[in-house]
């Protein structure tokens, strides 16, 4: 069997908070600049450059937040290390703690349960949170926020995973030991 590696990063349309507003911003200072009390030099000048270092900084949050995060799911069936979901978290505003980069790893035969969690608008967007939590633990270990498809993304987890756990047998009447035979003397 051929290996699987596949990486998820958040939606660009998942920062619709950010990206909303920038670009109303954005509309408001083109209209005021034309038609508003803003048509004066000076005063234009120094609101079209407010408007665009806000803009150029919601830029650079969203793609450090895209970046800085990924999902990765990796099937080996040839390496038993291979067969995870990995979660890798970046923190750039720690660039000299030891929580920079964090990593938490689930062998695909340890996770017990995947959910999805979306509000409304992550629902009309199809983006959404994938929460994967592994046996032996109470809570939730993994949370990927902004996963795109975030229903596809765990069924291919799932598909994945079920290759590698054990399923419980329930224990039935059939597969009881057999009680031992009397036999009566005639």
């Amino acid at each position: 069997m051929e290996p699987f590696y596949k990486t998820y990063k958040p939606a660009w349309k998942s920062f619709y908070k950010l990206l909303c507003p920038a670009i109303i911003l954005l509309i408001i200072a083109a209209i005021g600049s034309v038609w508003g009390p803003f048509n004066e030099g000076a005063k234009l000048k120094w609101m079209w450059i407010i408007v665009i270092v806000i803009e150029v900084l919601v830029f650079l949050y969203v793609l450090i937040q895209r970046a800085t995060m990924s999902l990765v799911l990796r099937d080996n069936p040839e390496r038993v290390e291979d067969q995870e979901v990995a979660f890798v978290v970046c923190h750039p505003l720690k660039p000299f703690s030891s929580d920079f980069r964090e990593s938490l790893e689930i062998g695909l035969s340890n996770i017990t349960h995947i959910r999805v969690g979306q509000t409304m608008m992550q629902t009309l967007l199809n983006v959404g949170d994938v929460i994967i939590t592994s046996s032996g633990t109470s809570g939730e270990e993994i949370h990927a926020h902004n996963i795109p498809s975030p229903l596809a993304v765990r069924d291919e987890i799932q598909v994945h995973a079920r290759k590698y756990s054990t399923p419980v047998q329930p224990q039935s009447q059939a597969s009881a030991p057999a009680a031992p035979e009397v036999q009566a003397d005639a």
